[in-house]
């Protein structure tokens, strides 16, 4: 199977990434270690995080030993919309930090991070204009050659119907939760039919036992001897989706890039399928923002 998307500007994409939120220090390097020598390609992180450095360190240090390039890897970031009127300038210092600290002379993708600036509410009426202003500065940065994709994370139908009003360049990816627990199913056909590559985040639902415990998923994991993780995954790029699998386990990131080579049969994806309890298990509601 192929281990990689094409994006709707023909930039290719790993299907799977290693997320990094919460990964500092000596866990992140040794898990980059360990999934570089598993064959992972690509990497997640934001500025959120406050890890890109340390991402960029380890990757300088780390690639060499598997004759590797900083352009082998495909690395993307995330940033949240400015509330200010001054959102290019903004914008444009992030990036060039962002390049500073992950060792890039471009950014394979960037992503706005959440519908709204982390200072204003979520009913805040001006979210709509940050949004708008933010999402032209990341045009002119990709216009620039900076970023070579760009995109939205957390955002709704409403969200990306409401950039047609201003955008040049359509969102090249939305990476939203998505589980078997909650399979967004509206949200994803809009974004397939509109060539938007639809990213699942916290795929595990951050280790929510209800989802892992799964009686349906114990039993087709069983039958493939691995892990209902690896199950999880699998149904998700099986599903063309993309997927982030955030993990500072560098045996559980090796175990979950299995998933990248597990076929499930069609009656192992239709069952999963059938699982959708319409639940979110993490804290991102990006459907409550204006």
């Amino acid at each position: 199977m192929a281990k990689k998307f094409e994006l709707r500007n023909g930039q290719k994409m790993p299907k799977l990434a290693l997320g990094t939120y919460l990964a500092h220090g000596e866990d992140l390097f040794n898990v980059v270690d360990k999934a570089l020598s598993v064959g992972y390609r690509s990497f997640d992180t934001a500025k959120y995080y406050e890890n890109e450095k340390e991402l960029g360190d380890a990757l300088k240090e780390l690639l060499p030993r598997y004759d590797l390039k900083i352009e082998d890897v495909f690395i993307t970031t995330k940033i949240f919309p400015y509330s200010g009127e001054n959102a290019l300038e903004l914008m444009t210092k992030d990036i060039n930090q962002s390049l500073e600290n992950l060792g890039r002379q471009y950014l394979d993708l960037v992503l706005i991070h959440y519908p709204r600036p982390l200072d204003t509410g979520d009913k805040d009426s001006r979210n709509a204009t940050y949004r708008k202003e933010s999402w032209l500065a990341l045009e002119k940065l990709q216009a620039d050659s900076k970023v070579l994709s760009i995109g939205v994370s957390n955002y709704e139908i409403c969200h990306i119907e409401e950039m047609r009003d201003y955008l040049t360049i359509d969102p090249a990816v939305n990476q939203v939760e998505y589980h078997p627990h909650f399979q967004r199913k509206e949200l994803r056909e809009y974004c397939q039919i509109n060539n938007i590559l639809f990213q699942a985040f916290s795929p595990l639902g951050r280790g929510n036992k209800t989802l892992l415990n799964d009686s349906t998923m114990v039993r087709i994991a069983n039958t493939h001897q691995t892990s209902v993780a690896v199950i999880i995954l699998a149904w998700i790029m099986q599903g063309k989706n993309g997927v982030v699998a955030k993990t500072t386990n560098g045996d559980r990131a090796a175990e979950n890039f299995k998933s990248v080579t597990l076929k499930l049969t069609d009656d192992e994806f239709a069952r999963i399928n059938e699982l959708d309890l319409a639940t979110p298990y993490v804290e991102d509601r990006g459907w409550e923002v204006l």
